[in-house]
């Protein structure tokens, strides 16, 4: 097949796709206008059309946008503004489910103009809702939030009780987003009272799930089971799918973590089966990951991968923080199998995973910052304007003043003196303003160029640095290969030098990670040292088990962050390198007023007495005075070496 024909056999198959869909929208269309048509008159014919306009807005949204366009002209062609009003509405509906929502809005304003004028506050309330929907998806929660509350008091007013349900389930859904999980509960509580008084068992189950995200955050899990259970149940009456592959996947979830493991499974591979027949990519990500920790919780890390696979597959490349999650549990998984070279490759992706996260970080503070300046700009502005009016002001002012004083000479001075006061009183005000205003400037300005000389500097690392080593390794293996046949002396000689050089280059890298950021969270932390005891476990088959009691949340400055870092790496070389170790154990630990790491190991050991050749532990002792914290080594010959640092929490807030 030629580059021609590859190239317009895709273009020909989605023409013919696109014909064959419109021809099948046309038939459909063609026969819901038959059945119209037999009707008595328009305005059952335009009733007819609302009511099939819901059975296709979500599968096939052009036909409902259709029958919403031929239900306008129908009932302008009759006149019949009650009927024109909730087509609008429709059309508004067909255009916020395809992600217009400005033409939505559009659409929902011609309906309420019409409903305002002839009274019909069944439609205004429909609306208000509606609009409510749009705004929550623009972020804006209070316009959004007002619309909800207006929608409801009007359906109270008239007594309508499913659209009372479904606004108190819309203002329960978005004070759970504004974490107000109990108030949330409160409202989706009345609105579960009268959809049962109405007998309307799909919002039932609705309203079931709802609770259940808002126990689940409460962490009431007996709760979320009783509400998940009840759910499953209403929605397989109704027989909503969907709503059934939500109500598993929230039970899975709540026997995860109640570490009902084998009931969690259960169910998550339920919501999974329906998350595959429905194509639904992004739920299932989610589900498949849940999945993978209840499999990983059991001790069945091989299923673990498989799950962490399928969810990796099914995630959207914007989907950066969720994607870093799955591939950090997946070198978890593989660490436990003990196979430390897949877990090795899976640490470093998620190192870059979250590089990525922390630039994304980085420009949204840096357009804050530009956005700061910008603001003290323009105020700079209005105070020069105010300061000119003040002039012009008290210009004028001196002139009147100068005129009254022929009239009154005494009354004059004392004026003129009261003016000339106040006028100094502003400048100085004006004056003490504009040189604070020059100092928040000038340390934002600041601030800018420390920032753009620790990337500057980075970027110089990386790009000079970093390739020369880069080319360095190249070729020596190059070189190794070229002379495959030389002194095994030799070709050893060049191996240490290739390992040498690229343990530089992840040396580099560290140092570049650390210089990149204000802060280090633990979590990152952890795992840069997670992928350095892999490597070393793949490189020298030395048993290095790693602990850890400090939360995720906890974070350090960068200068103790990579002081840590350092001295645990150094420690785990030095114990592989000089003692000869075959067990290491590195622990890190958090107590009520200090941080401690300790690394042990079961090597040769060392008189501490004696003079050491090398600057291993006199490169510990520095980086650990440099944080304001206590290196303690103890060892003897034969018995293996502890390395003990100590670290004031107080201390690592101030440096």
């Amino acid at each position: 097949m030629n580059t021609f024909t590859k190239r317009i056999v895709p273009i020909i198959t989605l023409f013919l796709f696109l014909q064959v869909t419109a021809q099948t929208n046309q038939a459909i269309i063609d026969s819901i206008g038959k059945v119209a048509q037999a009707m008595e008159n328009d305005s059952t014919r335009v009733q007819y059309l609302h009511k099939v306009f819901f059975k296709y807005a979500y599968s096939k949204p052009e036909i409902s946008r259709k029958l919403s366009e031929i239900a306008i002209q129908k009932s302008e062609a009759i006149n019949d503004l009650y009927l024109k009003t909730r087509s609008f509405i429709r059309k508004g509906i067909y255009y916020d489910i395809i992600g217009k929502k400005d033409s939505s809005l559009i659409l929902y304003d011609n309906a309420y103009a019409i409903a305002k004028k002839e009274a019909d506050k069944d439609a205004m309330a429909s609306i208000y809702n509606n609009k409510g929907l749009i705004y929550w998806g623009k972020e804006d929660y209070k316009t959004a939030m007002d619309y909800y509350l207006s929608s409801y008091e009007i359906f109270k007013d008239l007594g309508q009780q499913r659209g009372q349900a479904n606004s108190l389930n819309n203002i329960g859904l978005l004070l759970s987003k504004l974490k107000r999980h109990k108030e949330a509960n409160t409202y989706q509580k009345r609105g579960l009272a009268i959809r049962k008084e109405i007998n309307d068992t799909y919002g039932i189950g609705a309203s079931y799930n709802n609770m259940v995200m808002n126990f689940s955050a409460l962490k009431q899990l007996d709760s979320c089971v009783y509400y998940a259970q009840k759910s499953i149940v209403t929605k397989t009456k109704v027989n909503d799918i969907k709503g059934l592959a939500t109500s598993y996947n929230s039970l899975g979830k709540t026997y995860q973590q109640l570490k009902q493991n084998d009931s969690a499974v259960y169910y998550l591979k339920k919501a999974d089966e329906i998350y595959q027949r429905f194509n639904a990519r992004k739920h299932r990500a989610k589900n498949i990951q849940l999945l993978g920790i209840a499999y990983y919780d059991q001790g069945k890390y091989k299923a673990a991968i498989d799950a962490y696979t399928i969810a990796l597959e099914n995630i959207d490349d914007s989907q950066v923080m969720i994607k870093s999650k799955a591939v950090k549990r997946m070198a978890n998984a593989y660490r436990e199998l003990g196979d430390h070279q897949n877990a090795s490759l899976y640490y470093q992706e998620t190192i870059k995973l979250q590089d990525t996260i922390q630039k994304n970080k980085e420009t949204i503070a840096t357009n804050a910052i530009f956005e700061k300046y910008q603001s003290a700009e323009k105020e700079k502005e209005i105070l020069v304007q105010r300061a000119e009016i003040a002039e012009k002001n008290a210009s004028i002012s001196q002139k009147n003043t100068t005129i009254y004083g022929m009239i009154a000479g005494v009354l004059v001075l004392l004026a003129l003196g009261y003016l000339v006061y106040n006028q100094q009183k502003l400048k100085n005000k004006q004056l003490q303003k504009e040189n604070e205003l020059k100092d928040a400037l000038l340390k934002v300005e600041t601030q800018n160029k420390l920032h753009e000389q620790r990337l500057k500097i980075s970027r110089d690392l990386h790009d000079n640095i970093g390739s020369q080593l880069t080319f360095i390794i190249s070729s020596i293996d190059n070189l190794k290969y070229g002379l495959k046949d030389a002194n095994p002396a030799f070709l050893e000689r060049l191996s240490n030098i290739n390992f040498f050089t690229r343990n530089t280059i992840n040396q580099l890298r560290d140092t570049i990670w650390a210089m990149n950021k204000d802060a280090i969270h633990f979590e990152d932390l952890e795992l840069r040292m997670m992928n350095h005891i892999g490597q070393a476990k793949v490189l020298t088959g030395a048993e290095i088990e790693f602990t850890n009691e400090v939360p995720e949340t906890t974070t350090f400055s960068s200068l103790v962050g990579i002081n840590i870092f350092r001295i645990m790496q150094e420690a785990i070389n030095n114990a592989i390198k000089h003692a000869d170790a075959k067990e290491i154990t590195v622990h890190l630990k958090e107590t009520s007023e200090q941080y401690v790491l300790s690394i042990v190991d079961n090597g040769n050991g060392f008189d501490t007495t004696e003079e050491i050749e090398g600057n291993g532990l006199e490169n510990m002792q520095l980086r650990a005075e440099e944080i304001y914290g206590k290196l303690n080594v103890i060892s003897q010959k034969d018995t293996g070496t502890t390395v003990k640092l100590t670290i004031d929490k107080t201390v690592t807030k101030t440096i």
